[in-house]
């Protein structure tokens, strides 16, 4: 009977790679022997994670988010018979420059953001800007008793919020060159991560805006500041085309009231220096007083009724945004709860600790193998 070598080695090698539901256990085992073993272990890196927790959550300070939620409502003046009058004035009827996607991005302009962060405060009964009180919150003058002179040694030619400050009312065409430079930093800053807006549906004329910051106050007062200056300057740039073209049409109208004055004075003028009615040249002259009189009178009557619908006209096209949710105190937070927070720390200490317990043991098993083959 002949035995081929080969086959009974591959047969042996195949029986030793096999691991048995009794090998599983016997590892199961041991390895929950070695874990119970080093229950202390556990139970210190879950109470040094609860502590932690706990630590983190007191000394934690919370983001307040408030949010608005605003519709924009375009009139349409179609149908009102002033299509002609309107590019005669050069009024456009639709919904503008500024709406829609556009009136969205006015609210992540860097002009905007300035223009709302220089809005005047009242803190415990002294007045300053956003900007200045958004340094005082943010405690960014804190160190500055420490810092400045090392500052001043190694960089002397870069500006600090220890050297700038913002005084209230101070037009921004006269800001120096640092204060250009820090204001454009924190509007950059807050437009990257502090605002967010967003149109709830592309369909829909709702959007959503928000501002996110460390002080409760500061949050409510600039997104209340910020709100009134995009809606201030997108209802300025509608009626701004309006309001000029009106101007320009009372201009035309006070010069055709000053003809017409000239006229009515001409021809009574005309009558009293000339009493008798037999010269024909006479009632010529007259007829022209008075066909200038009508002519003009004609021209100022349309002009004036056509100034009053173009007033009418504007204020049909007019936009109408309204806020639906408005920020209330107190305002949306990420606040952390210190059961919780301590609860989540000590759970994650005491993972992490098995972790490493487990993979100590593996290591110190493929030793004590390598060992005992050693050995033998």
């Amino acid at each position: 009977m002949k035995i081929d070598l080969e086959e009974l080695l591959q047969t042996e090698d195949t029986q030793e790679n096999k691991i048995s539901f009794a090998d599983i256990k016997k590892v199961v085992i041991d390895y929950a022997s070695y874990i119970w073993s080093k229950k202390w272990v556990l139970l210190a890196a879950g109470i040094v994670g609860v502590i932690i927790g706990v630590i983190n959550a007191f000394i934690y300070k919370p983001t307040y988010t408030a949010t608005y939620k605003f519709s924009i409502e375009s009139k349409s003046s179609a149908g009102s018979g002033l299509s002609a009058l309107n590019l005669l004035a050069g009024i456009n009827s639709s919904s503008g420059t500024f709406s829609g996607d556009n009136l969205v991005e006015l609210f992540r302009s860097r002009s905007m953001v300035e223009m709302a962060l220089l809005k005047p405060i009242v803190i415990d009964g002294d007045t300053m800007n956003l900007l200045e009180y958004k340094i005082l919150a943010d405690s960014s003058r804190l160190y500055c008793d420490q810092n400045e002179t090392k500052e001043k040694l190694s960089k002397p030619h870069i500006a600090t919020l220890c050297d700038v400050t913002f005084p209230y009312k101070q037009n921004r065409d006269s800001f120096s060159r640092a204060q250009d430079s820090i204001i454009k930093v924190i509007a950059s800053g807050m437009m990257q991560n502090d605002i967010l807006i967003e149109k709830i549906d592309k369909k829909l004329s709702y959007a959503n805006f928000s501002v996110n910051s460390k002080d409760e106050r500061f949050a409510k007062e600039f997104s209340a500041s910020l709100i009134k200056t995009v809606f201030d300057f997108y209802l300025k740039s509608k009626r701004e085309n309006a309001q000029r073209n009106i101007a320009e049409f009372q201009m035309r109208a006070d010069s055709i009231r000053k003809e017409l004055n000239k006229s009515l004075y001409a021809a009574a003028h005309y009558r009293d220096l000339n009493m008798n009615p037999s010269k024909s040249v006479l009632g010529v002259e007259q007829l022209k007083y008075q066909t200038d009189i009508q002519i003009n009178t004609a021209a100022y009557s349309e002009i004036v009724k056509n100034i009053e619908v173009m007033k009418l006209d504007m204020a049909k096209s007019e936009p109408l945004i309204q806020e639906i949710d408005v920020p209330r105190y107190p305002l949306a937070n990420d606040k952390k709860g210190k059961f919780k927070t301590g609860i989540k720390y000590g759970f994650v200490f005491g993972f992490l600790t098995f972790v490493v317990l487990c993979g100590v043991h593996f290591f110190q098993s493929l030793n004590k193998n390598d060992n005992d083959n050693f050995v033998e």
